[in-house]
C-alpha cells in the first residue's frame, strides 16, 4: 500500500505541481457528462494521453526521460504560467529564461527530481559504508537554495495508471481532453504535429478527496 501510495504520488506532483486552478464549485467529478466522439482522431489523442502517463510511470522509477519527446512538446501558442516558468528557472538554475513549454517543465522537473534522489542515495550510502551519520555540510547538500529536498524514490512493479476520459474536443490541429487520472480531474491541450499528437497544456480542474 505504502509503494502504491508514492506511486500516486509522485505521477500527482509531475502533474499538477503547477497550473492548478482553484476548485470550482460548478465542476464536480459526479456532474461531469461523457463526450467522445467515436473518431480515429479522438481515439489517438487519447492514446497520447495514456502513453504520456505511462511514460511518466516509468520515468519516475527509471529517470529516464528519452521517450518524453514522443508525447510531450513545447508549443509557443501555449506557454507555461508565469508561476510555472519561475519553477522551470528555479529548477534548471536559469534565471534569465523568458519562456517555456510543457515538454521544458516535464524535462526541467525529472532531471532535477533524480539528480536530488541520486545524491541523497550516494550521501546515505557513503556514510553507511563508513559507519557514521551524515555530516553538517551533507545534510546542508540535501536542500537547494529554495528549500527542496528530493522526495522518496518510487519503488515497487509500475502500475499503469487508470484514467477516465469525460470529453475529448478536436479543432483542427488543437484537441482538448477532460479526464480523470485518479487524484485529479484535468484538462490537457494538444496539438497535431506531422500528423502526431502531443500534450502542450496542462491544467488541474478539480482535486479529489
Amino acid at each position: 500500500m505504502k509503494k502504491e501510495l508514492l506511486l500516486i504520488l509522485s505521477i500527482l506532483i509531475v502533474f499538477s505541481t503547477v497550473s492548478f486552478s482553484a476548485p470550482s464549485p460548478t465542476i464536480k467529478r459526479s456532474e461531469l457528462t461523457y463526450s467522445l466522439p467515436d473518431s480515429p482522431e479522438a481515439k489517438e489523442v487519447m492514446k497520447t494521453i495514456e502513453k504520456a502517463y505511462d511514460i511518466a510511470a516509468e520515468a519516475a522509477h527509471t529517470f529516464d526521460l528519452s521517450k518524453f519527446s514522443t508525447v510531450f512538446i513545447n508549443d509557443p501558442r501555449f506557454p507555461v504560467s508565469p508561476g510555472t516558468l519561475e519553477t522551470i528557472r528555479q529548477l534548471t538554475d536559469n534565471p534569465s529564461l523568458q519562456s517555456a513549454g510543457w515538454l521544458d517543465y516535464k524535462t526541467a522537473y525529472f532531471s532535477w527530481t533524480s539528480n536530488a534522489i541520486l545524491h541523497s542515495e550516494a550521501l546515505h550510502e557513503k556514510a553507511k559504508a563508513e559507519n557514521r551519520a551524515l555530516s553538517d555540510a551533507e545534510r546542508k547538500s540535501l536542500v537547494d537554495s529554495y528549500g527542496r529536498m528530493a522526495p522518496a524514490r518510487v519503488e515497487g512493479p509500475i502500475k499503469k495508471p487508470s484514467l477516465t476520459f469525460f470529453s475529448v474536443e478536436i479543432s483542427d490541429d488543437i484537441a482538448t481532453a477532460v479526464l480523470d487520472d485518479g487524484p485529479m480531474t484535468v484538462q490537457l491541450t494538444l496539438v497535431l504535429v506531422d500528423q502526431k499528437w502531443y500534450i502542450a497544456a496542462y491544467k488541474g480542474l478539480v482535486m479529489h478527496p
